[in-house]
């Protein structure tokens, strides 16, 4: 703690200073176009620290560490095919360098006791003059916006937002536990109450809903975070809601809690359980902005996490989750449920190795599920730039058989049809097919078969009402997806 004091001295303008072109901007009259939700003054100040913080040396050393340890996690986890492709490989920096990106937004969210609202695993953007490089991690999902807050159980928090006419197909507030993030309860956009104008407000603290009130969210000891998903099946239609979060009660803001002291395990669990501990750490004030060393640090430590949660998740892909054992390439198993990734959600994953000239058909039948997407990624489960290249379908972009049921064609060539899942010219592939809007207490659960074909014989293994497209046809669904991208970020087309 006085090493940090001590660099204080030394480091840039404190954060109030980088909101000032962000306010500059923010500022001027946008009267002709639609504006993004996503676009606040807080999100630009923390994209510009994290940007700042992924350019220190702790993060560029800990980029070398956790560089070799996926590679030797993908070289055991896809022995059977002979490790990753070179296609893979050359995408094994961009995805180290995202996921040090995600970590110094994780950074900024350790203080709780200072919370706000921060857009994280999104790809590269630029918006409001400034470009903003990708923090796509662990199987990130085309269709959601995902957001988190700080939080813990020594204080009590107000959330208040806003929904648009079209709401998103999904939306849920995740506590999560720990640095892993495992979820500790889920409060769901379906249950919310939410008022005539599309406005909401969520009570948050330790202690049990009041009766009668939906809109509340406990936490338990080990609370870190608050996750949020606006997942959007209609991308021109639905937009993320507003969002924003304010601490009402607790503690003082503290340097413990501004070095993310609530998150370290054992020990922040420990302090939120101890009124007189909490008090101790609260007597030593939070520095007036943290040295962009300090940041890296941090950010250092959170990376570190990247080895085994990187293996975890890759392991989701190559291993049978009922016998323990690998799985073969383009076998997807039938959906189940992952606390790490989302309660209330399932997922069918697998990994893909195929020719040119191959293809993985896939059928799914979606159950009672009001939601679910069939994304690629690659072995080191991260997204290519899926707003020009239809590298996901969701229920609602996809065509279905007349049956109920979707029949996916999934290759690294163009087939023809409507329902085609480009591999982004991938040979080599991981895929997470999830399923949201589920009722718990339903009995018709969703399941997923495939098979490989060659391309000279998929017309033998497709449905008879199979849609094809032309070549103008599949460009006017790229420029759907593309227009509908652009509205996250509006009003600033990306390029």
């Amino acid at each position: 703690m006085a090493w940090a004091r001590r660099e204080v001295g030394h480091d840039v303008a404190p954060a109030s200073a980088l909101m000032t072109p962000v306010d500059a901007v923010l500022s001027q009259s946008i009267s002709t176009v639609a504006v993004s939700p996503l676009g606040t003054p807080e999100q630009l100040a923390a994209e510009q620290r994290a940007a700042q913080t992924a350019n220190t040396l702790p993060v560029a050393l800990m980029k070398f560490v956790l560089r070799a340890g996926w590679l030797a996690t993908a070289n055991r986890e896809f022995a059977s095919v002979g490790g990753p492709d070179q296609e893979n490989l050359a995408q094994l920096d961009r995805a180290v360098d995202e996921y040090a990106m995600e970590a110094a937004f994780q950074q900024q969210l350790l203080n709780s006791m200072a919370p706000t609202v921060v857009t994280q695993v999104s790809p590269p953007h630029s918006w409001y003059g400034q470009n903003v490089p990708g923090s796509r991690i662990l199987y990130d999902n085309p269709d959601t916006i995902y957001r988190f807050m700080g939080v813990n159980k020594t204080s009590s928090y107000v959330i208040t937002g806003r929904f648009t006419d079209a709401r998103p197909a999904d939306t849920t507030f995740s506590v999560l536990t720990g640095l892993s993030g495992t979820t500790a309860a889920v409060l769901n956009g379906d249950d919310l109450e939410v008022a005539p104008d599309g406005t909401f407000t969520i009570t948050v603290s330790g202690s049990p809903a009041a009766p009668g009130q939906k809109n509340h969210l406990q936490l338990t000891s080990d609370s870190t975070l608050i996750a949020v998903r606006n997942t959007l099946s209609d991308w021109n239609a639905q937009e993320p809601m507003s969002l924003s979060i304010q601490r009402i009660s607790g503690p003082p803001n503290s340097l413990f809690s501004q070095l993310g002291g609530f998150a370290i395990p054992v020990i922040g669990p420990l302090v939120t359980d101890s009124p007189l501990l909490t008090a101790l750490v609260s007597v030593i004030p939070p520095l007036p902005h943290e040295p962009r060393l300090l940041r890296g640090v941090v950010t250092a430590v959170v990376m570190a996490l990247g080895l085994q949660m990187e293996s975890k998740y890759i392991a989701v892909a190559t291993t049978d989750p009922t016998t323990g054992q690998r799985r073969e390439p383009n076998m997807l198993s039938n959906p189940s449920r992952n606390a790490e990734f989302l309660a209330t959600q399932m997922q069918s994953a697998g990994y893909f190795q195929l020719s040119d000239q191959q293809a993985l058909v896939v059928t799914v039948n979606p159950g009672d599920a009001g939601y679910f997407v069939v994304p690629v990624t690659n072995v080191w489960t991260v997204t290519d730039n899926y707003w020009d290249q239809q590298t996901s379908l969701n229920n609602a972009q996809a065509v279905p058989n007349p049956n109920g049921t979707y029949t996916f064609v999934i290759s690294p060539t163009d087939p023809g049809v409507a329902n085609w899942v480009s591999t982004g010219g991938l040979n080599q592939g991981t895929i997470s097919i999830r399923f949201q809007d589920l009722d718990p207490g339903s009995s018709n659960l969703p399941t997923v078969s495939s098979q490989v074909v060659s391309l000279d014989r998929l017309q033998y293994v497709l449905p008879a009402t199979t849609v094809y497209v032309t070549p103008d046809e599949r460009q006017a669904q790229i420029d759907a997806r593309r227009a509908g991208f652009d509205k996250r970020f509006a009003p600033y087309p990306q390029t």
